[in-house]
């Protein structure tokens, strides 16, 4: 059993050995960000500026936008939420400015990540606000402990970035 595993299986047992025992609080998003996801299973980038194994065509444009999010799911709720996902992650592949993305996810954090490369802010934004994407937040939060996204327009590097260079973005505007 995974240590994660095993603590949401203790406090699943908590409240009935000791009604009067207060409620566990729920965990931070850095105590979320802090797991190790040595297990992370990443997906090739794929979208029209990469080709089928995932390596770019050419270079990223310069300037670009770089979105990055992951959500840690609640145990029991693995499915449900993976289900609310899909349907934004496909629409992905529809929308004019997109370059790319990838996606990862670990079973032992319960997490699942995302990084989308964008011509612009107005091309990522109409996917945001989009129909598709919003009912997924809408609908998918409620199956999530905690959930922290991040973009910025990328001036420096012409290549994509690095499941690192995500956690570092998100590691420094948490602080």
């Amino acid at each position: 059993m995974q240590p994660r595993t095993a603590f949401y299986a203790l406090t699943l047992l908590l409240p009935a050995c000791d009604n009067d025992d207060p409620p566990q609080d729920e965990p931070t998003i850095a105590e979320l960000a802090a797991c190790d996801e040595s297990d992370l299973d990443p997906t090739p980038f794929m979208g029209p500026a990469f080709d089928d194994s995932g390596d770019l065509i050419a270079p990223l444009p310069q300037p670009h936008v770089v979105a990055t999010t992951v959500g840690w799911h609640t145990p029991e709720n693995t499915d449900a939420l993976s289900a609310e996902t899909q349907p934004p992650m496909m629409d992905l592949f529809t929308h004019d400015g997109f370059l790319g993305a990838r996606f990862a996810t670990s079973e032992r954090c319960g997490s699942a990540r995302t990084i989308s490369l964008w011509r612009d802010d107005a091309a990522r934004m109409k996917f945001v606000f989009g129909t598709v994407h919003s009912k997924a937040i809408k609908n998918g939060l409620k199956f999530t402990q905690g959930w922290e996204t991040t973009n910025w327009s990328e001036t420096a590097s012409d290549q994509p970035p690095t499941w690192d260079d995500v956690r570092r973005r998100l590691n420094e505007i948490r602080q």
